[in-house]
């Protein structure tokens, strides 16, 4: 396991750990990373990053819905779920520095 850097990198670990596949970490990234909120918004960033259509974007939403790491708060605006996240990143950290005690320091 890689060593936590800071906290923009054990969000991101969280997410890596709870999404699968690319498309859903990249879109989770976005919405959790505040760089859209809007479906719309969504969809643009990973057209041009990505190349995904508009349709592989809409479904990756839907299971990040539907596996709660993004909630729909109104129609075509989504919102992240941090008490999940942060329950996760509280876990990798502490699995960090029990795997460092067990090491000798």
């Amino acid at each position: 396991m890689l060593k936590v850097k800071s906290v923009s990198d054990l969000a991101f670990k969280a997410l890596d750990s709870l999404t699968e596949g690319e498309d859903e970490l990249w879109v989770a990234h976005i919405v959790f990373d505040g760089q859209a909120r809007r479906t719309s918004g969504i969809q643009k960033i990973m057209k041009n990053d990505c190349g995904n259509s508009y349709d592989s974007v809409q479904r990756t939403l839907k299971r990040l819905v539907s596996k709660n790491i993004v909630y729909r708060v109104i129609q075509g605006i989504y919102a992240p779920n941090l008490k999940l996240v942060l329950g996760k990143m509280i876990e990798i950290l502490e699995a960090e520095q029990e795997g460092e005690n067990a090491a000798g320091g």
